[in-house]
């Protein structure tokens, strides 16, 4: 892979860090960590009508949360593919939900079920691939 080389500068406290980091996991190439983020980072700011994959992190109190969670599911059947469901303890759970679609309606799933009371966590992770639509 032929690759362009860039120049950064960040804060020290910041570099430090990283160093840090880069020791305590003993990464050889500091190059393929700023590939990662980058590519993170555009996925999640990426416009368009991709259709795209990705994972909706959840995590919520079940006593609070449940009934909302499953109309609001129901409404995205469409793009929701799959789910898996995990008791924390006995209020708390972490719910991991596999969805393909336009990214603004993903987007829109994820924020409303962050709105959701007992909702403690949603976080919407953008994978591939991408489909032209």
């Amino acid at each position: 892979m032929s690759a362009e080389k860039i120049s950064i500068s960040l804060p020290k406290e910041l570099y430090r860090e990283l160093e840090d980091f880069i020791t305590r996991k003993g990464i050889p190439d500091r190059s393929k960590i700023f590939q990662i983020a980058l590519r993170n980072y555009l996925d999640e700011n990426r416009e368009g009508t991709e259709i795209i994959y990705g994972i909706i992190n959840l995590v919520y109190d079940h006593e609070e949360a449940s009934e909302a969670l499953t109309e609001i599911q129901h409404e995205y059947k469409d793009n929701i593919i799959s789910t898996l469901h995990l008791h924390v303890n006995e209020r708390l759970c972490i719910e991991a939900i596999a969805v393909k679609g336009e990214k603004s309606k993903l987007v829109e799933l994820n924020n409303r079920l962050g709105q959701i009371r007992g909702i403690l966590k949603a976080r919407l992770l953008i994978s591939f691939p991408y489909e032209k639509t």
